[in-house]
């Protein structure tokens, strides 16, 4: 009888309280997997790091990937379905051309218009990605000096930047990630915080962060960035905050290097995250910079020195169900 009446009760809660019965599971940022055991994109096309991803549900070709490679020109992939794996992707220029950066930094679409930062310049273009090689126009600008290696977020009519801020001595880092805002994303940048992402609160230069990456879930905002001191090479750490405008807080490592495995293309280190949600797949994927110094796998790549390797790397959070992966 009391079984039935507990039973009776949740049932009569879930009709007086339809949204809490139907609350969203919770959001974990640290639970990251690998969908196989090396989930490299690709090898077969030398240096690659700093990918861009496009999502457009409802396209023909919903997902495209930008590859930076070498300071000429980076590479252009599209997909009709999402895979970790470059055989499901069509290589649409190997020879892709925005502006002559090593790297490109990140991108958002807003409306009819992609936006790709760099180097203190806003790049723009409308029209189909796949016709877009050497059509990108510089249209605005950023303070690199104050926010570099950055990420951006929309929302609201406001673009939001969160780039490195203050001199790192161990390495290309900030000692914090400022957050700035515009109304245009092309210019006018007002400073809201030098220190939204503070690794070192109490001051010093012991961590060194950058290459920020932000979503919003479940009505909190979510930062994946790179985070290295002296000694311990790149991981990518996670943040949370509710308001934009208000600090982060450091959750802990979502991503980690394999430093004690040979075999693997992520034994030294694992950077430049980028996320995004993949409807088909019912949660998030993330796309890093992995990079090996020990010459295990190997491969072909003269950019690099050495046994180096660098390749775009693809995690999937527990919420892809789509079969175990290992866990970072």
């Amino acid at each position: 009888m009391n079984k039935l009446l507990s039973a009776f009760s949740t049932y009569a809660l879930c009709i007086v309280l339809p949204l809490g019965c139907l609350a969203k599971p919770k959001f974990d940022p640290l639970a990251w997997n690998r969908p196989v055991d090396n989930p490299v994109f690709t090898f077969e096309y030398g240096n690659n790091h700093d990918s861009v991803i496009f999502v457009e549900e409802g396209a023909e070709y919903p997902y495209y990937l930008i590859i930076s490679h070498v300071k000429e020109y980076a590479q252009l992939w599209r997909a009709k379905s999402f895979s970790w794996s470059s055989a499901d992707w069509e290589l649409v220029e190997k020879k892709y051309k925005i502006g002559p950066h090593y790297e490109f930094d990140d991108g958002v679409k807003v409306g009819n218009t992609y936006y790709i930062y760099e180097e203190g310049i806003v790049y723009t273009y409308q029209g189909d990605l796949a016709q877009s090689s050497g059509q990108w126009k510089a249209s605005g600008t950023f303070p690199s000096k104050e926010c570099d290696d950055l990420g951006v977020f929309y929302e609201d009519g406001i673009f939001h930047i969160f780039g490195e801020h203050g001199y790192f001595p161990h390495g290309p880092d900030g000692t914090s990630l400022a957050h700035l805002t515009s109304m245009t994303g092309l210019g006018d940048w007002k400073m809201i915080n030098p220190k939204a992402v503070a690794p070192n609160p109490d001051g010093g230069h012991k961590y060194g962060v950058g290459d920020a990456t932000i979503a919003k879930i479940n009505g909190e905002y979510f930062l994946y960035c790179d985070r290295e001191s002296k000694g311990s090479p790149y991981k990518v750490t996670a943040w949370k905050t509710k308001d934009l405008n208000e600090p982060f807080t450091y959750l802990g490592k979502a991503i980690t290097p394999r430093s004690d495995e040979v075999d693997d293309w992520d034994n030294h280190r694992i950077q430049d995250p980028d996320i995004a949600y993949i409807p088909e797949l019912g949660g998030y994927v993330m796309t890093c910079n992995l990079k090996d110094n020990d010459g295990n796998p190997g491969g072909n790549f003269p950019t690099l020195k050495g046994n180096q390797t660098r390749v775009i790397g693809v995690f999937y959070h527990e919420d892809v169900k789509i079969h175990e992966g290992k866990k970072k």
